[in-house]
């Protein structure tokens, strides 16, 4: 048995403590059901360091491996005159709000739309066709607090589209910096 890891889900095997009181009990299971699963498993395959440092953490004896996810969007999109500087970020749609507001640093992003409100922040959920939100972009933020090794890291790479990622630990002076340093090379280009 091998099983891949993403995200969330090895953050949970280390600390759920941000989540709804409703699911601690669904991540003590889930934890159980790990550590007896860890006897029947031949590797654990991880998107990150980060996400495999969390399976250490949790205790795992087996091989961790780091393999990528795919990118859904591998050709390059020509890019379309738009008015104003548009940046986007992921911030899906969730029962727990409270944890995927602190996971995703929603509260850095609207701290971002006050200072900067001439830029255009167009919100990510997992539903959008990114055929027709890249050809736009002209940076991505993604300021999370825990991360595996998302593909839109890679897709903005493809896109040569300019972002800041953390996958723990954002810095929103660094995030405001690269911000008005990306406005300026746009409007001198």
């Amino acid at each position: 048995m091998k099983l891949f890891w993403t995200g969330t889900d090895s953050l949970m095997l280390i600390d759920y403590s941000m989540r709804k009181p409703m699911k601690k009990p669904y991540w003590f299971v889930f934890r159980i059901l790990i550590r007896i699963m860890d006897i029947f498993i031949e590797c654990h395959y991880c998107v990150s360091e980060n996400v495999a440092d969390n399976l250490r953490k949790f205790g795992t004896r087996k091989q961790i491996k780091i393999l990528h996810d795919k990118v859904k969007y591998s050709k390059k999109f020509d890019r379309k005159n738009h008015r104003g500087f548009n940046i986007i970020y992921y911030y899906p749609i969730n029962s727990d709000e409270t944890f995927i507001k602190w996971l995703y640093g929603v509260d850095i992003i609207d701290y971002l739309k006050k200072r900067f409100t001439d830029i255009n922040f167009i919100r990510l959920d997992g539903g959008k066709d990114m055929s027709k939100i890249y050809p736009i972009t002209d940076f991505m933020i993604r300021p999370n607090r825990h991360d595996g090794y998302p593909r839109i890291v890679d897709e903005c790479e493809i896109q040569n589209i300019s972002y800041y990622w953390s996958y723990k630990n954002p810095n929103i002076d660094a995030l405001v910096k690269v911000i008005k340093d990306e406005v300026q090379r746009k409007t001198q280009s």
